[in-house]
């Protein structure tokens, strides 16, 4: 859950929770009912939608799938008018509650906790950006999941990460698994600019990626990811592991040579395969998967394509 939804959370809940224990003060001012049960309405309308996007996530990475078109009209138009209706009814009810038999205070006094409500969480969310930002999107490294179509039984998945504070700068890497057991592919870092990568299927339960710095082979048969080089016009392929690497340079037999962080090096072997066979499946563009009917394929972001 965000540090936002959890300060907020807590601020909604200070306040009732601090009268409930002050049953004499309740019981002198009715206008306490609304400083409790406005709260508790607000606490739902924001649990409501946070929850149910974290049980969608986690039901979409549970299935291996991509975040479909309407999911969003489904939050946007659903869930919060849901939530807001909800909330409103945890008001109406603990109001009703709280004021058995006793002076119940006026539709102004609830307006104004509400929208004092509002007002703070509003400034607690802003405070808490700079802090997400930091540590959340950045710090903590954690990585975005974009899948690809199954080569057979085997599920491959695209992951990026901020490699920078506010640059748009990315760690890439691949990630296969099959049934119990994943391997995990670096590829070479994006320092600058979107996400752009067009995928091609190959024979054989084979992808061929397209990216602006590399090219790369995934190749389902043997669990493994290769970086591609055209050397002397036919294909070249380095094997990668989770090692993330630095640079890519020549070899002294004239072949690709990749660079690793930690020192070590692995050299490119020639490679028996068609890349002329290859049929365009769509591209991964910033933090979706796109089928050709939704992107064409089209060489760079279409933010930077020239225009005819």
């Amino acid at each position: 859950m965000p540090l936002d939804n959890i300060l907020i959370s807590l601020f909604l809940l200070l306040l009732p929770l601090v009268l409930w224990k002050c049953k004499n003060t309740c019981e002198k001012h009715p206008s306490t009912i609304a400083f409790r049960s406005v709260p508790l309405g607000c606490l739902s309308m924001l649990l409501l939608p946070t929850f149910a996007a974290i049980v969608i996530g986690f039901l979409y990475d549970l299935y291996e799938t991509n975040p479909a078109n309407w999911t969003n009209i489904i939050y946007d138009w659903i869930l919060h008018p849901l939530s807001i209706t909800i909330g409103i009814a945890v008001i109406v009810h603990f109001s009703k509650r709280f004021s058995k038999g006793r002076e119940r205070p006026s539709f102004g006094v609830h307006a104004a906790v509400f929208v004092a409500s509002l007002v703070i969480s509003v400034i607690i969310s802003l405070a808490c950006l700079p802090i997400q930002y930091k540590f959340s999107s950045f710090a903590s490294k954690s990585w975005y999941k974009i899948y690809l179509p199954n080569l057979g039984d085997v599920h491959v998945a695209f992951e990026q990460r901020p490699s920078h504070p506010f640059l748009a700068e990315y760690d890439y890497r691949l990630r296969l698994r099959h049934g119990k057991e994943q391997r995990y592919f670096a590829l070479f870092p994006n320092t600058g600019g979107r996400t752009f990568i067009n995928v091609y299927k190959l024979p054989g339960d084979k992808l061929f990626l397209k990216d602006t710095h590399a090219n790369y082979l995934v190749d389902a048969a043997d669990m493994q990811v290769y970086l591609l080089e055209t050397t002397d016009g036919s294909p070249h392929a380095v094997p990668l592991s989770e090692k993330a690497f630095t640079s890519i340079g020549t070899s002294p037999t004239g072949g690709a040579m990749v660079h690793f962080k930690d020192g070590t090096h692995a050299m490119s072997i020639p490679l028996a395969i068609d890349l002329q066979e290859k049929t365009y499946i769509g591209c991964i563009m910033d933090y979706s998967f796109y089928t050709p009917d939704k992107q064409p394929e089209g060489e760079g972001h279409p933010k930077y394509r020239e225009k005819d």
